[in-house]
């Protein structure tokens, strides 16, 4: 099968073009000039920009135990016993042309009724491969590690057909470890897994700072995991060398790093915060790893080791004026201090000091990887119930990883954030099955930005609006298009500085509503006649937040720690029953349950009661704006991983990303309009 790279849809090995969106299989868009150019070209015969997908393949090779050595370890970390104790490969390139009879099926690839014999090739440019490192990791293996590049990276891989194959299987990796680690792994081999792979599987829900992996087979005696190529990106060290950094800063790393311990720990993986070359800095300057190390089953790193290298950080970064903070780390390594989490509570002490402490449970920032997250609402998916939605108003009469020691209850301090940037983008689309678009959408974000030597700061107010109109004879695009009207005009007026206080934004919908009634009553609409709109609405400034709505349009927020949470309740007959008391099942079981209970023009003001809730926004994020036309049948929530999570990095198009999550729910739901707004949000520590 051929994995389409805008939609993932998977089509046919001989087809051209990709069954659901059309785009070409056999052609790409240089990234440089944007000409046509071979999906296969490694560099654009244009302009010769480098247009090839290149990963980083770490392949571990089993060194054989002597008879003499521990035979239980031997058989609690053997994979699959070599058939020569001698290591046959030296380099990338060797491993990945010698002996291509000994590729696994799934690497076997057809192009042009051809077989290919194999997928993947050592990079032979710009420099010479990395040899095989000296020294053996816990499972008794040599590493060979370097760049290498997908020629077909339209194919699906080996790790992707098996994860669908064994669905149950993985599920249950990322739930459950009451088993010792490292007494499954020859269960894995079995199934196809490496060794190596399963900490980048089980920590998957901690991607960016961790690489999700890209492709992993095992070929006899040797694993193999490919994962996206950072060995370009900048060095934590470099960074701390080239800047001066405030001791704030510096602290923040720390804490980043010192909230992985406890997960990496846990699965043998802790050594991945004590290789110095592995820390790394992404575009937003955030802490990401390029690559996980086990830890020796003998000697496991501890916090002392981890605070040693710190120091070796700050010696290789020529850090000086922070003597407070190596006297904090002399503490660890002298047994004061033994705890990760009292590690975490005195660096934040010591960051914000003792008067600026502010209330913050330091277990807030972990996830366990153990612990199941917390189901969302249940709430049904709709239908195409534009009708219904219509008649209704006139017949209704109105994540943490836990710990045991003293300190779990301790509150310590959070360092505050502000805006690094924002971006947004709209789209709407009548739909596959109207002959006409009711829905209406509005933005302004307003930036003022500020910026000197050293440092450069945002100051944003943004209004986003989301409506979608109902009513006969084109009433619905008219409604919606005067709301938003309504509320922009209103809010261009009312809202100069900080965020509007909740009467504010309540009259301001009120006043709408009154707008939109008093049409109906001029123009003697009545009954299911009159025209109205739901409305779902943002109003941001800087990293506070108020959100309205009423009726069904919905707002999302979209965290890489906490995934999709949708952040309103629908005003229907359903979600009304449910907030009684009414068992799901049977609130949604009823045939008037996707009736609309509130909307903006149909009723005078006494029958709205908009939803009005202020929020504070901490991580970086994604908000969705959108008609129940995107979200109906589960769409967000069982796709959003695919569609929106990507969309979280700065280096994604959020237009071409929420262009493909419209054209997808086109082909998912398409019988009514769609609307979306998208909104990303980035922050950086306030130092």
């Amino acid at each position: 099968m051929l994995i389409c790279p805008q939609c993932e849809f998977e089509n046919p090995e001989d087809h051209k073009y990709c069954q659901s969106c059309g785009i070409s299989l056999t052609d790409k868009i240089c990234c440089q000039c944007r000409e046509n150019i071979p999906i296969e070209a490694k560099i654009c015969s244009f302009c010769n920009a480098v247009n090839h997908t290149i990963l980083w393949a770490v392949i571990a090779q089993k060194i054989v135990i002597e008879e003499s050595e521990d035979r239980e370890k031997n058989q609690i970390t053997n994979d699959i016993v070599p058939e020569e104790k001698k290591i046959e490969i030296d380099n990338l390139s060797d491993f990945f042309t010698k002996n291509p009879d000994r590729a696994i099926p799934g690497l076997k690839i057809q192009a042009n009724s051809e077989t290919i014999s194999s997928r993947y090739e050592a990079e032979d440019e710009p420099s010479p491969i990395p040899y095989l490192q000296t020294t053996a990791d816990s499972l008794n293996k040599t590493i060979l590690q370097g760049k290498v590049i997908d020629k077909y990276p339209l194919q699906k891989s080996h790790l992707a057909t098996l994860q669908k194959q064994q669905m149950d299987l993985f599920a249950e990796l990322s739930q459950d470890l009451s088993n010792s680690y490292l007494s499954v792994t020859q269960y894995w081999n079995l199934v196809g897994v490496p060794t190596h792979a399963l900490p980048y599987l089980i920590l998957e829900k901690y991607t960016p700072t961790i690489p999700k992996i890209y492709d992993a087979w095992q070929q006899r005696d040797r694993g193999v995991v490919l994962l996206p190529d950072r060995s370009q990106w900048k060095l934590m060290t470099e960074l701390w060398s080239q800047q001066k950094l405030p001791l704030l800063q510096i602290i923040w790393f720390l804490d980043e790093m010192a909230k992985l311990w406890e997960p990496l720990h846990q699965i043998s993986c802790a050594q991945s915060l004590l290789v110095n070359d592995n820390l790394r800095i992404d575009e937003d300057q955030s802490f990401c790893f390029q690559q996980l190390y086990m830890d020796s089953i003998d000697n496991p790193p501890n916090l002392k080791d981890l605070v040693t290298a710190w120091q070796l950080c700050f010696a290789e970064s020529n850090l000086d004026c922070i003597d407070n903070l190596n006297q904090l780390l002399d503490r660890v390594i002298s047994g004061e201090i033994i705890e990760v989490e009292q590690l975490r509570l005195e660096l934040h002490n010591l960051g914000l000091g003792e008067d600026e402490i502010e209330s913050f449970d330091i277990h807030s920032n972990y996830h366990s990887v153990n612990i199941p997250q917390p189901e969302s609402n249940n709430i049904e998916p709709h239908n195409d119930l534009e009708n219904t939605k219509e008649q209704s108003f006139f017949d209704e009469a109105d994540n943490d990883m836990i710990y045991s020691s003293e300190f779990e209850e301790q509150a310590t301090a959070m360092i505050p954030m502000e805006l690094r940037c924002i971006n947004n983008a709209s789209c709407t689309d009548i739909g596959s099955q109207r002959d006409h678009n009711e829905d209406f959408f509005g933005m302004r974000t307003v930036i003022e930005e500020t910026e000197n030597n050293t440092d450069s700061s945002l100051n944003v107010n943004g209004l986003y609006l989301v409506c979608d109109g109902m009513g006969g004879h084109a009433a619905g695009e008219v409604a919606s298009a005067m709301a938003v009207e309504s509320l922009q005009k209103y809010f261009k007026t009312q809202w100069q500085g900080d965020l509007p206080d909740r009467e504010t934004i309540e009259q301001g919908i009120l006043l709408t509503n009154e707008t939109l009634y008093q049409t109906n009553i001029d123009n003697s609409r009545s009954g299911s006649g009159r025209m109205g709109t739901t409305l779902v609405m943002a109003l941001l400034h800087n990293t506070r937040m108020a959100i309205a709505h009423v009726g069904d349009s919905r707002i999302y927020r979209i965290t890489r720690k906490q995934g999709l949470e949708q952040l309103t309740l629908d005003h229907e007959v359903g979600q009304r029953e449910i907030n009684r008391g009414v068992e799901p099942d049977i609130a949604y079981g009823r045939p008037d349950a996707y009736q609309l209970t509130q909307a903006l023009g149909p009723r005078e003001n006494n029958y709205v009661r908009p939803d009005i809730q202020f929020m504070e926004i901490t991580e970086d994020c994604l908000l969705l704006l959108c008609s129940d036309g995107l979200c109906d049948n589960y769409l967000l929530e069982e796709n959003w991983q695919q569609y929106l999570k990507p969309l979280i990095s700065s280096d994604t198009n959020l237009q071409e990303g929420l262009f493909d999550l419209v054209n997808f729910a086109n082909e998912y739901n398409g019988h009514d309009n769609i609307t979306a707004i998208l909104v990303r949000v980035k922050l950086k520590p306030d130092f």
